[in-house]
């Protein structure tokens, strides 16, 4: 049989992923440090084999490996584990992983390539060359953050020099090396993020998602709404404009989630991230598309040269129209207790259902970012509008027990 490791997973999409693996006849198999993260997923279906292994340890995932073999394919779907997949593929012959991955997670390199593309205006500086940025016009407001982080974690709004010289303090007294905090302009404008999936025919555009980001200074992500502009103008800019910035950062073949500005003057980078994108986005692809990211995912790991014939292969029968889903934050720190309110989202129309992201029992110190988020409500409708009026209309009957 077939046989292709998982090298971990995101939060959300294992299910899918075990799913599709079943119907190709596919020995799926999850390398990971920590089994109890997925129970929710592999609850829902098990086509998978999960072996415990320390994921940080590269030696650890050589002899899991070695265990395993022949293995035919890897898959590597996430931020934390990408160098480390690439290192793996460069010995062992995997095709399709990431290449250049450190390098395609820096936010200064992928910003400031794209500048000089003409594909985004604002440069982006290092800590450590934060004097030559202080000589320029200071022009508005810059975000501090770490170049190389994930889930809005360390992202900081900076209003004037000092603030910006205070808040590289912080990051640097808080562990990040000072190369790698990043400072870079603010754009004013509504975030998107754009769904794709390169092959060797080029960059598809899956859609556009929209999302709405919590009040200032905070950047947590609340809601997300997809396919928005769909068959218009504005998203066929969209299509040309990342199709563009996949080729000058030489992302490669496999999926990618961009996030970006629409600061009405133009699209401006925020980040680029080399995988699907986080949350219930590829449920949403599937459901809205009809076209699978999982049976992708699986084909990209087996098929050296991943072609238009693939994506075909990958269609599956569309369920919604439209996707949204609305994140629960916790209101303050403490230690998750019961979650209320589930049980009343099976009266709401739009198929509205209740994912849980932490469980009880979980301690949380920090409500600042995406690490707050407890759970998610999806909701479907004809319109993105209406779908995200039914998940917030759901989201309000949560409530959650903080001890």
């Amino acid at each position: 049989m077939t046989r292709v490791v998982l090298l971990e997973a995101l939060a959300f999409g294992l299910d899918r992923l075990s799913r599709a693996a079943e119907e190709r006849g596919i020995d799926l198999v999850l390398l990971t440090f920590d089994r109890k993260y997925y129970r929710r997923q592999l609850a829902k279906h098990h086509h998978v084999r999960v072996v415990d292994v320390d994921t940080f340890d590269i030696d650890a995932i050589r002899r899991a490996l070695d265990a395993l073999a022949p293995v035919d394919g890897l898959i590597s779907n996430t931020d934390t584990w990408a160098a480390t997949a690439e290192v793996l593929a460069a010995e062992r012959g995997f095709v399709n992983v990431l290449r250049h991955a450190s390098r395609l997670r820096d936010k200064v390199w992928v910003r400031n390539t794209l500048v000089d593309a003409g594909l985004s205006k604002g440069r982006a500086a290092r800590a450590t060359h934060w004097l030559d940025l202080r000589e320029q016009p200071w022009s508005g407001p810059v975000i501090v953050k770490d170049a190389a982080g994930t889930g809005s974690r360390d992202v900081l709004l900076a209003r004037s020099v000092e603030d910006a010289e205070k808040m590289i303090a912080r990051l640097v007294e808080g562990g990040l090396p000072p190369e790698r905090v990043a400072v870079e302009p603010y754009a004013f404008g509504p975030l998107y993020s754009a769904e794709t999936y390169t092959t060797t025919a080029g960059t598809l555009l899956c859609g556009v998602t929209s999302r709405t980001i919590s009040e200032l200074p905070e950047f947590r992500e609340l809601d997300m709404t997809y396919p928005v502009g769909r068959g218009t103008d504005w998203e066929d800019r969209v299509r040309r404009w990342v199709a563009a910035v996949l080729e000058a950062i030489g992302r490669g073949v496999g999926p990618s989630h961009v996030e970006f500005v629409d600061t009405g003057n133009g699209f401006e980078i925020v980040e680029v991230n080399s995988r699907l994108g986080g949350g219930l986005i590829g449920e949403s692809i599937e459901m809205v598309n009809g076209i699978s990211p999982y049976h992708l995912l699986i084909s990209q790991a087996l098929v050296p040269e991943l072609g238009q014939q693939h994506v075909e292969l990958a269609r599956t029968a569309p369920q919604a129209a439209a996707f949204a889903q609305v994140d629960k934050h916790l209101p303050r720190p403490g230690r998750l207790g019961e979650i209320l309110g589930v049980e009343d989202l099976a009266f709401f129309p739009g198929n509205v259902r209740w994912h849980e992201v932490i469980g009880p029992g979980t301690v949380v110190a920090n409500t600042t970012d995406q690490s707050a988020n407890y759970g998610t409500v999806t909701a479907t409708g004809a319109t993105p509008g209406e779908a995200l009026r039914r998940a917030h209309a759901g989201a309000r009957h949560i409530r959650l027990v903080l001890e």
